[in-house]
């Protein structure tokens, strides 16, 4: 089993109070956030599977204080299944505010992204009449 540091994300092998890389104390970050905030964190994390299952969660959760983390990681990631995971958290997160950036994904460059994007721009009775038309909704 490997542990992170959730500030400076280095990996060590023994679970650790204080991460031997930045000084962090990492019991004491961690009894300071709540499970929204600690699966946002997660988002960054190294391994692929990790923010897939955290934007999973985030997406069932439907808490708004997630929107701006997932759209930031549809932005910088180049991994297409964690965009896509997070595409699918903001369609389940559904606030204006992620409905209109889906609605700026209709051309992303990944084809399983745009094909998400427009699952949920379909089903969702929110979606504005004019992204429905241009997709052929």
């Amino acid at each position: 089993m490997r542990f992170y540091c959730p500030r400076c994300w280095r990996d060590f092998a023994k679970d650790v109070t204080i991460c031997p890389h930045c000084g962090l104390d990492i019991r004491e970050f961690w009894k300071s956030r709540d499970y929204v905030e600690k699966l946002i964190i997660a988002l960054e994390h190294p391994e692929k599977e990790t923010p897939i299952r955290a934007a999973w969660l985030l997406g069932q959760l439907k808490d708004s204080r997630a929107v701006l983390p997932l759209i930031e990681l549809v932005k910088k990631t180049e991994d297409v299944y964690i965009a896509r995971a997070a595409v699918q958290a903001l369609g389940e997160i559904d606030t204006p505010e992620a409905r209109q950036f889906l609605g700026t994904l209709v051309q992303h460059q990944a084809k399983m992204v745009r094909d998400e994007v427009d699952r949920i721009l379909a089903k969702n009775e929110n979606t504005p009449k004019h992204l429905k038309k241009r997709r052929g909704l």
